[in-house]
């Protein structure tokens, strides 16, 4: 891993720039590929030329006339001869006195409105830094700029009284590169997914970095026409700059001719999985199959050196999730399970409240869906094929659970599965995990098609409040302020983001981004399913399997 230096200070009354600075380093350790060292000193620029650090990244404000000397020569020399500078928002502020450093910057901080939420727009779409990043709202301290060099190649703008404000740009500054991202005041901001990527991939730019000429081709595997989902993942791949679905496999001749008439531009169509592994064009394959055959499947896929995008479940038992992963790892692909939902706009929305603390710490959450009537006739209902009732939206579920408690681990599950109606078919008719963590935070998910009478889809208790939502708005009673405020939050975030999802994929294999969707994580989610069977068997609470903690 290279290193980077992380320079802050000045103004922290203001600006959160050792707070920043710790959540950098967050970020970098779960990217990989950079380490920091913060210092607020500024003779740390006179160390820059001849040393090891990748780029140098400025949070500084004020500091007029402190740029002086061994310190300019040292951030000059540097970035002149092909070292990276990323300045953060009041970077534009800083060392005012020295009109060199503005002239390197490319730009000053001018003006700034009351701090207030408003929409980036991405100017350029095939740059480095914003390839596959969508339009996003962030609340954070627009800052406006005097003095911008037309040499600046903008990437992101705002409108501010129908002008169009850079939040982001770059620069040529000798052999080296000068990035300057505007955005970055509030910690909500750098709390943002999309502005924690444009501050990784400045990084990286300034360090050197291209986008990537080549493209990911995909193979389909299973083309089944239930929610027509091997359609739906070639068009979201199809739809994701630096991807494309080359081939579909299925053993049914007719959904063959299916593919050959729904994606006619395909360079291969297959009964047979080993044809089209041998196909060389084919690097992932996305496995659409029954439950069942998720496990013995990618591991053929895994063992051709293929990387893996299974459709949820990640499969039906620990012990297939380990041998797995155990192959992706010793074969050096990927391996990532389609968790789209946790991109859905109600979802968002519920982690973001929690974020912004109007429940305060979680202490209980429940959530499911119960209803009453007959599962149809078909593999989904088969318990052999799809693993019972809880491998369906209780894979959804369970994931968002765990990631509404990022820190908490795993102390004990208790499970509860029945069969008391629907005889006809082989799935639990009723299927309950109850989690305890080791805050002492604890939640009930159920799945029940025998429920005459249910529950809200999400009720999250807090130590501040509560979170209840079952489809459309919203309901939020926060005492976060003192006093007892009930609201009603309209879900504006669209849902289903399977766009979101291969587009993390492709950041992920082209530009060596941190993959969101874990097979860790996918196994931790059977863990809990595993554990809540084990559990309902022996009638009593049960820790989770080793490692699903």
């Amino acid at each position: 891993m290279r290193n980077v230096l992380y320079i802050y200070g000045g103004g922290e009354a203001f600006h959160p720039s050792e707070w920043a600075g710790r959540q950098l380093a967050a970020m970098l350790a779960a990217d990989g590929r950079f380490t920091v060292e913060a210092t607020r000193d500024l003779d740390a620029l006179a160390t820059l030329p001849g040393s090891e650090y990748a780029a140098v990244v400025l949070y500084t404000t004020g500091f007029a006339h402190e740029l002086t000397g061994a310190r300019e020569g040292g951030l000059f020399d540097f970035v002149r001869n092909g070292g990276g500078f990323v300045g953060i928002h009041s970077a534009a502020d800083s060392f005012r006195g020295n009109r060199a450093y503005i002239e390197m910057l490319g730009g000053e901080f001018v003006w700034h409105p009351a701090h207030h939420e408003f929409t980036v727009n991405v100017a350029e779409r095939d740059h480095y830094l914003t390839v596959r990043m969508p339009d996003f709202r962030i609340y954070d301290e627009m800052y406006h700029l005097q003095h911008f060099d037309a040499a600046n190649v903008t990437l992101a703008t705002t409108m501010w009284q129908g002008q169009a404000m850079p939040m982001a740009y770059t620069r040529a500054y000798g052999s080296g590169r000068v990035v300057y991202l505007a955005l970055g005041h509030t910690q909500q901001s750098w709390r943002h997914p999309e502005f924690q990527k444009l501050v990784i991939r400045s990084i990286a730019y300034g360090a050197g970095a291209a986008p990537p000429a080549r493209t990911v081709r995909c193979g389909l595997l299973g083309y089944g026409p239930a929610f027509d989902m091997g359609k739906g993942h070639g068009g979201w791949i199809d739809a994701t700059p630096g991807m494309k679905t080359v081939a579909m496999c299925d053993a049914n001749p007719a959904r063959v001719e299916a593919a050959k008439a729904e994606l006619p531009d395909l360079l291969g169509y297959f009964t047979s999985l080993d044809a089209m592994l041998a196909m060389p064009e084919v690097e992932l394959v996305v496995n659409i199959l029954p439950h069942n055959l998720h496990a013995p499947t990618t591991l053929q896929c895994l063992a051709a050196g293929k990387h893996v995008v299974l459709e949820k479940p990640f499969c039906l038992t620990v012990a297939e999730a380990d041998a797995m992963i155990a192959l992706a790892r010793e074969n050096g692909v990927m391996l990532s399970l389609f968790h789209n939902r946790r991109w859905d706009g109600d979802y968002l929305t519920i982690k973001d409240l929690i974020a912004r603390g109007l429940i305060g710490e979680i202490y209980h959450i429940e959530c499911g869906q119960m209803g009453y009537s007959q599962p149809g006739f078909w593999w989904r209902s088969d318990k052999a094929v799809s693993g019972g009732i809880m491998y369906d939206w209780g894979a959804h579920f369970l994931d968002w659970i765990l990631n509404l408690m990022p820190e908490a681990k795993i102390t004990q599950v208790m499970g509860n599965f029945q069969k008391r109606v629907w005889h006809a078919v082989t799935n639990e008719d009723f299927g309950q995990a109850y989690i305890r963590f080791d805050n002492g935070a604890t939640a009930d998910y159920i799945t029940s098609q025998i429920s005459a009478s249910g529950r809200p889809k999400w009720r999250i208790q807090g130590t501040l409040g509560a979170i209840e939502h079952n489809g459309g708005d919203i309901t939020l009673t926060s005492f976060a302020n003192g006093v007892r405020q009930d609201s009603t939050v309209k879900v504006t975030l669209p849902g289903y983001g399977s766009v979101e999802y291969y587009r993390n994929v492709a950041d992920h294999l082209l530009m060596g981004e941190e993959l969101i969707v874990t097979p860790e994580q996918a196994r931790r989610v059977i863990g809990v399913i595993e554990a809540a069977r084990r559990s309902s068997e022996l009638g009593a609470s049960v820790p989770p399997c080793a490692g699903c903690a």
